[in-house]
């Protein structure tokens, strides 16, 4: 029962620093390996934490005050099953799927609540010649989405109301896509990457959990879920155009855009041929930036290509239409400098990977414009969200993963950045850019290494006790504290 891993002994306080505040906290005795899981029900106003260690997975069923409700406990699958990819719920039913590492092999862990029941139903997926592109909870529905090597062809396996996975195949034949050269290319091929003979398929999925980072922004693949009823790949591999991929997730119907970035001719800019470009969905608008060591255009256009405004900085230029210096921060918010001179923006961004992010506030676009990039580690290779560690099961699920990695993403990077405000029709407003929820939380997170149980493998800490969500509209941070053994639930604010 999960009566042994917590005491129901609730306090409620407050705190000031930071502009967070405790909303709960409770006693809890954890396994040494354990990790969470989070599901939102925004329907029913409720939150399902999951505790899973090496034997079972434990849960507790919260309200929107963060009051438990009830909690229900199962065994936790068989060790092939490495990790949580993803979940579905309705009506009261909720699904979590575990996965194998081929993905071949699923374990669907069930829960109802009001009926107390649970139990755990294996699915064998064929998977033939198929790579796995993301797995995605859209909507409350689980989505596992393969290609089929060297061809077009886009599998959906599904989750339906009783946990199954049903297959949808998604023809792309009549489309055209291009590569890093601009060259018309099978869908398989313009999105593999990595060395040939383990050719691997790298796309990022943008959310709208939290304030998307420039970390994440970066990747050259993204994938965006914040439509219910749709899904969008964007496609930044070279640096002519945008290629925008749209499903229809009622009748997998598939439209496909190309979005031309601005043309930087020869006798105009010296170091016209490295250029370098990536791009930003909202609403129904796509950000551009395109650079070269000489110039950035930064332009903003409709998804049908139809441009709503374009910003161009030379390398000597101040950039006018910014609201914050220009920054460099180098592994952590408590290691950054201004940039004085705007030269050194444009070629630090051109040097590493340009990128774009911004989030609607109040009508308001707040952007951030700049790059990131890796800072080597001395002891090798790093390990991803979902990775093991030390023998211990890591499942986090994909909407936890995605939020976590999203805030801890500036970890270990260099990113040079400013921050921008426009009006709905991307015209610059002159005013101060407020303190987002999402930067009041990372900055908190690093202030209070107290909070943090981490596990270091490779130079890099994983962070064992965090979830980050957004719920009611409000950023949550829950950490276990490890002094006074109580698992501690934040709340940041804009």
């Amino acid at each position: 029962m999960f009566k042994k891993y917590i005491l129901i002994s609730f306090l409620l306080t407050c705190l000031n620093s930071f502009s967070q505040e405790i909303v709960k906290e409770f006693d809890m005795k954890l396994e040494k390996k354990r990790d969470y899981f989070q599901v939102i029900n925004e329907a029913d106003k409720e939150v399902i934490l999951f505790l899973n260690d090496k034997e079972k997975v434990s849960s507790i069923r919260f309200d929107d005050k963060f009051n438990v409700k009830d909690s229900l406990s199962t065994t936790r699958p068989e060790k092939n099953y490495k990790e949580i990819v993803g979940y579905s719920q309705n009506e009261g039913n909720y699904f979590l799927f575990w996965a194998s590492e081929d993905r071949k092999e699923i374990d669907v862990q069930y829960f109802n609540f009001i009926k107390k029941e649970t139990n755990t139903t294996p699915i064998n997926l064929q998977l033939k010649k198929e790579k796995i592109i993301k797995e995605l909870t859209i909507n409350n529905t689980f989505y596992l989405i393969t290609i089929v090597k060297n061809t077009n062809i886009l599998k959906f396996y599904i989750s339906d109301n009783n946990g199954n996975l049903n297959e949808k195949i998604v023809d792309l034949a009549d489309l055209e896509f291009k590569n890093s050269s601009n060259q018309k290319v099978l869908l398989y091929n313009a999105i593999i990457g990595g060395d040939p003979f383990k050719p691997t398929i790298k796309i990022e999925h943008i959310s709208n959990d939290s304030q998307p980072s420039l970390a994440l922004s970066s990747a050259l693949f993204k994938v965006y879920t914040y439509k219910k009823d749709e899904i969008i790949f964007t496609f930044d591999s070279n640096a002519f155009s945008t290629d925008i991929l749209k499903i229809n997730l009622n009748n997998f119907t598939a439209d496909l855009k190309s979005i031309r970035q601005p043309e930087i001719a020869q006798q105009e800019y010296y170091n016209y041929d490295v250029a370098k470009s990536n791009s930003f969905l909202i609403d129904d608008k796509i950000l551009q930036i395109k650079t070269t060591p000489d110039v950035l255009f930064f332009t903003v256009s409709d998804q049908n290509g139809n441009r709503i405004n374009q910003f161009k900085t030379l390398r000597e230029e101040e950039i006018n239409y910014k609201n914050s210096d220009v920054f460099q921060e180098i592994k952590s918010i408590h290691n950054k400098k201004v940039l004085e001179k705007p030269k050194q923006f444009i070629r630090k961004i051109n040097n590493s990977s340009p990128a774009v992010t911004c989030y609607n506030r109040n009508g308001l676009y707040y952007t951030v414009i700049g790059s990131s990039q890796d800072i080597a580690h001395s002891g090798g290779g790093g390990m991803g969200m979902g990775g093991g560690f030390g023998g211990a099961p890591m499942s986090l699920g994909f909407t936890s993963s995605y939020t976590i990695g999203n805030l801890i993403s500036y970890k270990d990077k260099n990113v040079v950045y400013t921050n921008c405000l426009f009006d709905s029709n991307f015209n610059h407003i002159e005013d101060k850019v407020q303190t987002s929820a999402f930067e009041k939380a990372r900055l908190f997170l690093e202030e209070n290494e107290d909070l943090k149980e981490t596990t270091s493998i490779f130079g890099k800490d994983l962070y064992q006790d965090l979830i980050v969500f957004k719920f009611n509209s409000i950023l949550y941070l829950g950490n276990y504290n490890k002094q006074n053994k109580k698992y501690q639930i934040y709340s940041f604010t804009e």
